[in-house]
């Protein structure tokens, strides 16, 4: 995996007060931090950020430029976003090692539709989204396809069965199910009308309490 850059400047406001001034600013709080180093606190711009994560992935491996601070390699760790608009609030970058393997959850993407889903009788459900996986910071894949186009009615994927790229060890158990493929329920039947049916009574749903 190819680094991308990103620009932090470092911060010294603390607490919530500094914190809106750094977003008054225009600008994403955000803090550094890793083995056998201390937490630093930067902002970044978050449209920049936002586009960086966008085309390389929240697991891409970055060159964090910190002003005279020099650069670092980061991944990302954790993004807040704001609860009204698709836009960061609260970024953490985690320090990495190029030799050293890492703990990281890799996005599962399902590629292909099975048969019975093309036909309409059956449902592909997706019961993992994320694989957690070991690997060296460079080795991070974006995303690991799972090919679902051979799936028949009544088939699963397990994570055993996953085409997973050199250099990375699965951690999650190899029984654990990816995707299925059910069929449709049938619609039950309408029951017939009698001629003495009764007139059917509809009564107000009570309105649940708060």
């Amino acid at each position: 995996m190819t680094s991308v850059a990103l620009a932090a400047e470092i911060r010294n406001e603390r607490g919530k007060s500094g914190v809106n001034k750094v977003r008054g600013r225009g600008l994403c709080p955000a803090v550094v931090y890793g083995p056998g180093a201390e937490a630093v606190n930067v902002a970044i711009d978050p449209k920049v950020f936002l586009k960086l994560v966008s085309t390389a992935g929240e697991n891409a491996l970055i060159d964090l430029t910190l002003g005279d601070a020099g650069t670092k390699k980061v991944i990302v760790r954790e993004i807040q976003y704001d609860p009204l608009k698709p836009m960061p609030i609260h970024v953490d970058f985690y320090l990495v090692s190029l030799d050293r393997a890492i703990e990281v959850r890799v996005p599962l993407e399902l590629v292909g539709t099975p048969v019975p889903v093309a036909q309409k009788s059956g449902m592909l459900t997706q019961a993992m989204h994320e694989l957690s996986v070991e690997c060296l910071p460079g080795s991070i894949p974006a995303s690991i396809k799972v090919d679902v186009s051979a799936l028949g009615l009544g088939d699963s994927l397990h994570v055993r069965d996953l085409a997973i790229p050199a250099g990375v060890t699965v951690l999650d158990a190899p029984e654990h199910t990816v995707a299925a493929v059910a069929g449709l329920q049938a619609e039950a039947a309408a029951a017939p009308a009698t001629e003495a049916a009764e007139p059917e009574v509809i009564r107000e749903r009570k309105p649940a309490e708060e």
